[in-house]
């Protein structure tokens, strides 16, 4: 019997999966690298795999294409989506030029409960982070990034943020899994909201143009699509 027959009939004993099951595991696939970059996700497999609907799988893949994580191609199906050295560039650029804008309009000096909420965000991350809770880091970061540029008052600008936030998403997930970069996140993070309560913006923007470069480097290191690059400075103490 091959491998194939024997996972799918051991599969077909355990409950069915929903598409959001189905969703989480495959988000989290990507998240860690266990899928490679271009890979095809193929129907048939994925409903043998979890023992989902077709339905179920659809949906779920639906979600990863409104995330950005996947790219589906007419007659030719989903693969695993990837960027060009050239792109990542491109949009990394676009990122530093609207966060760094964000960032200087912050106002300060802020008010006790803005700055109350950063602090409870950076640290229900810095716990998903320790813990190895991947998809719990995510919501933090994004949701930690969200209200600090919330704090410029242009909700036009931090929607454009978030947009090119989840454009970027199968990039920065890519340094999810790296105990060194997330380790960088949690002190840049808390680095932030020093600079806010001291009323310094000039350092505020300074750290957050820092935040988006190592994750952007890992991926194109990562992917061999870019030269060693030296390693990032120690973290300011805490």
């Amino acid at each position: 019997m091959s491998r194939a027959i024997a996972n799918a009939g051991s599969e077909g004993r355990r409950q069915p999966q929903g598409w959001s099951q189905v969703y989480e595991v495959l988000q989290m696939d990507l998240m860690l690298g266990r899928l490679h970059l271009r890979e095809r996700l193929i129907e048939d497999d994925l409903i043998l795999r979890f023992n989902a609907t077709r339905h179920a799988v659809r949906r779920a893949l639906d979600e990863l294409e409104r995330e950005g994580l996947v790219l589906r191609q007419p007659n030719r199906g989903v693969r695993v989506r990837d960027y060009s050295p050239e792109e990542v560039e491109n949009l990394y650029e676009i990122r530093d030029a609207l966060e760094s804008l964000a960032a200087s309009r912050v106002k300060l000096p802020a008010a006790p409960n803005f700055i109350a909420e950063l602090k409870k965000l950076a640290s229900a991350h810095e716990r998903a982070s320790k813990g190895q809770r991947y998809a719990e880091v995510f919501r933090f970061n994004n949701a930690f990034h969200e209200k600090l540029y919330s704090g410029a008052g242009n909700p036009e600008l931090s929607a454009a943020i978030k947009h090119y936030s989840l454009m970027t998403q199968p990039i920065r997930s890519r340094g999810f899994a790296d105990d060194r970069l997330r380790e960088i996140a949690i002190g840049e993070h808390w680095e932030m909201i020093e600079a806010i309560e001291q009323g310094d913006t000039k350092r505020l923007v300074r750290i957050c143009r820092a935040h988006i470069r190592w994750p952007k480097e890992f991926y194109l290191r990562a992917n061999s699509a870019a030269d060693s690059v030296a390693p990032p400075p120690g973290i300011a103490a805490r």
